[in-house]
């Protein structure tokens, strides 16, 4: 790879190397575009984020604290998690990088090659 891209300053370590990972695996697939670095980098963010939150929640021990007034309430961390892990998935669809995606990515690329394979057999029918 020639024309590396590199990943954002203020990721972990953790995430640059998801960063490098998944660039060089589109890269190779030549499924990469420009721009495509703002969308892997909110995804690694994304990752970072959900990373750092579950190890706080097990280093916490217990899901809920008690409130002044008494009340016990679920930590922080679980509602960081939570949504981190939400846009990482939506940013692995954006990618294809759950074998669901990659099938329905795949399907549409051999359909359309069906699509172009009827429409030149009508042209040539004609």
């Amino acid at each position: 790879m020639d024309n590396q891209i590199k990943p954002p300053a203020f990721l972990n370590v953790e995430a640059k190397k998801k960063f490098q990972t998944i660039y060089a695996a589109l890269n190779a697939d030549n499924k990469w575009r420009d721009g495509d670095e703002i969308a892997l980098s909110a995804l690694c963010a994304s990752y970072q984020h959900w990373v750092e939150a579950e190890k706080a929640i097990k280093k916490n021990g217990d899901l809920c604290f008690t409130t002044d007034t008494g009340y016990r309430q679920q930590i922080p961390e679980i509602s960081i998690a939570n949504n981190a892990m939400k846009n990482m998935l939506s940013f692995i669809k954006e990618f294809a990088l759950t074998p669901r995606e990659r099938t329905k990515l795949k399907e549409m690329i051999l359909k359309e090659d069906n699509n172009a394979d009827d429409e030149m057999e009508d042209m040539i029918q004609k």
